[in-house]
């Protein structure tokens, strides 16, 4: 029975089309804005451009073997279960745009993607983007959790990447399917034209949601540029660009940008004055990266031959230039606040490097460009699917999807490059970001953060392709875990005390676990590129501890990344161990003055350390991150207010090798 209704469902839906497109061609139905693209890109831009392409198609090799035929209807394909949320649609809507972008654009090569163009559009694009118009809340049926997708937090988002798809499918499309992209793509744009953008500076920016919300105004106009509502979307779209990055110095911003003073814009500041951010309730390096999603839209304008408009750029070029003070040889970045996405999302920032490169003629955006391209190949290598984050490495549903699309805009953003100014140059120095409250030295051999706002934290990361030091969140302050409790208790800044110089800064805190413990912490940058982490620990009352765990280093050890070995040589002392990833095994060490990991990563004390290393299980957070702790105190101790419980002196050093600036 199910069956025969699929049967019926189906030969329906060819009758429906067939229909539709009867009487569509007697409507004369408006027609997409025309795009045109130079026939060739520069020749300075081709071999970057033919490898981007090429880690398309095999991505898109990938998913095409994930395709599957919804259950309530076997004519329409989707690549993950059939839901109405975020995880669910997300991934189809990106999909479809990276899909199209193949069928329309670029040298195919079939053996390579695994059909050809031509069942590219039959057997994938149009009958997945059959589901996503059938599910929205504009059209006839729920997914299969019983509602239809559209009008949420980021539905526009989803609907933008869906019309997008069709735009660049368009000639191609069925009738019906071109009007249903043009009916949902309104239907989110309407919604989001009636709205004032948000704005908040702590915690939770809403940089990110204006940028993705002002896409699907770009793309409204795009496939309905006839429509009575355009001018409205027009307006709304540069609202909402402008809205994005604003600090709350332009609230008296006298700039004219696309007409008017930034002040007579100003409606609320969503980054710091310092071009920094917080999302995720810290500062949040990969949410600085969102100007991607604004910005994006230039090639919207530049293919249709319209002018973008100046808000696109407005303020981006000092939020790029953070990015730099924060970048890492293998195209990733340090987080001085932690990182709570996967830490290897080195590919998803290759869009943003070619953006820059192009439209803002960045003269270090080409070469790290060529990093993340770098590294996108390796990690693609390791898979003759042709996926290219690997299993364990991500835990967002997304994560796939997303970075076809974004390799996509960067091959269309460089096919419309005119020029690049390549001439990239290493940031070495200190620099201070007083309302993020983080301080950062570049050295030759490593990269020193500190951080005293939204987390407490300092690491000294090695400057080279294997990182060695995972952005745990409590590097440099550990953790205390007192008798019958499991979670280690809170942190707490009472006091900070920071001064810089040229070539180093020293951070002085005072912070306190709970009400239990203060610890008295120096962090200093030495002008020889070393880092001192020195700690005096306190108990402020009775307190008994089953854990002492400060001074803290996390350790990567990852079994697949392309910079790692799934291995850690640690000596301690005379003391040689050899650490696999993810074997869960601990080692402790009473009394000793050095401690090196892997010859990278060596510290020194004076004074003998109460080391331990701490080998993680399992991964957590797309990472395997082993602890190295400099200060362990293990088992059920008791403690007397006042008591000192510990002092150390640690001199950390690293063997880090800088890579070439290409």
């Amino acid at each position: 029975m199910r069956n025969t209704i699929q049967r019926l469902s189906s030969v329906l839906h060819v009758l429906l089309a067939v229909l539709t497109t009867s009487l569509a061609s007697a409507a004369e139905i408006a027609e997409a804005m025309p795009f045109r693209l130079p026939e060739s890109a520069p020749s300075f831009v081709r071999d970057a451009q033919s490898r981007i392409y090429i880690a398309t198609e095999k991505q898109a090799h990938y998913l095409l073997g994930t395709i599957q035929p919804w259950k309530e209807d076997s004519a329409l394909l989707l690549l993950t279960e059939s839901r109405s949320s975020e995880h669910w649609i997300r991934p189809n809507a990106g999909a479809i745009e990276g899909f199209a972008f193949l069928y329309r654009f670029g040298p195919y090569d079939d053996r390579i993607v695994g059909r050809s163009r031509a069942g590219l559009l039959a057997n994938a694009i149009v009958p997945m983007m059959r589901y996503l118009l059938t599910t929205h809340v504009t059209g006839s049926r729920p997914t299969s959790d019983g509602k239809k997708w559209g009008d949420a937090w980021q539905s526009a988002h989803w609907a933008q990447m869906l019309g997008r798809g069709a735009w660049f499918a368009w000639p191609d499309l069925p009738a019906d399917l071109r009007e249903g992209a043009k009916r949902v793509v309104a239907h989110e744009a309407d919604r989001i034209a009636r709205t004032d953008p948000p704005h908040q500076l702590r915690s939770d920016t809403k940089a990110e949601e204006n940028a993705w919300n002002s896409q699907i105004l770009s793309v409204a106009m795009l496939l309905a540029p006839d429509d009575s509502r355009r001018a409205g979307w027009e307006k709304a779209y540069q609202r909402w660009v402008m809205s994005s990055f604003l600090r709350p110095l332009d609230a008296q911003n006298n700039t004219v940008i696309d007409g008017r003073p930034v002040r007579e814009q100003f409606g609320g500041a969503n980054i710091f004055d310092d071009f920094t951010l917080e999302n995720h309730n810290f500062v949040h390096p990969d949410y600085m990266t969102t100007f991607s999603l604004s910005l994006g839209c230039t090639t919207d304008f530049v293919m249709t031959g319209r002018r973008p408009p100046e808000a696109l750029l407005f303020n981006v070029p000092h939020i790029y230039e953070n990015l730099k003070w924060m970048a890492l040889p293998d195209g990733g970045f340090v987080y001085p606040n932690g990182q709570d996405w996967e830490l290897f999302r080195n590919p998803s920032w290759l869009v943003k490097h070619a953006l820059m490169a192009v439209f803002a003629h960045d003269p270090d955006a080409w070469a790290a460009m060529l990093r993340s391209l770098d590294t996108l190949e390796k990690m693609q290598a390791r898979s003759a699917n042709g996926a290219i984050f690997f299993p364990g490495e991500y835990f967002f549903a997304s994560t796939q999807h997303d970075v076809i699309r974004s390799l996509a805009n960067a091959w269309i953003t460089l096919q419309l490059a005119t020029e690049i100014q390549s001439a990239p140059h290493q940031r070495l120095g200190v620099k201070r970001w007083d309302s993020a409250k983080v301080i950062l030295r570049r050295a030759s051999n490593a990269v020193h953060t500190v951080s005293w706002g939204a987390k407490i934290m300092a690491q000294c990361v090695p400057y080279r392709l294997d990182r060695v030091v995972s952005p745990h969140e409590r590097n440099g302050t550990g953790t205390i875990r007192l008798d019958g409790q499991s979670k280690p208790l809170p942190l707490k800044l009472q006091q900070a005390e920071v001064t810089e110089r040229s070539d180093g800064f020293e951070v002085r805190l005072t912070v306190v676990h709970g009400d239990a413990m203060r610890a008295e912490l120096v962090f200093r940058s030495e002008p020889d590129g070393s880092f001192v982490m020195q700690e005096k620990l306190v108990a402020l009352t009775n307190a008994t501890t089953a854990e002492i765990a400060t001074g803290l280093i996390g350790i990567l050890n990852n079994p697949h990344w392309v910079y790692e070995t799934g291995r850690r040589r640690v000596n301690a002392g005379a003391d040689k161990i050899e650490v696999a990833s993810g074997s869960g095994r601990q080692w402790s060490w009473p009394s000793v003055k050095r401690l090196v990991v892997d010859d990278v990563l060596v510290i020194e004390s004076d004074l003998p350390l109460r080391a331990a290393y701490l080998a993680a299980e399992k991964p957590e957070r797309g990472r395997v991150t082993d602890r190295l702790v400099l200060n362990h105190v293990a088992g059920k101790r008791a403690w007397k207010t006042g008591e000192v419980i510990s002092e150390f002196r640690a001199v950390v050093r690293s063997a880090g090798s800088a890579a070439p600036n290409r």
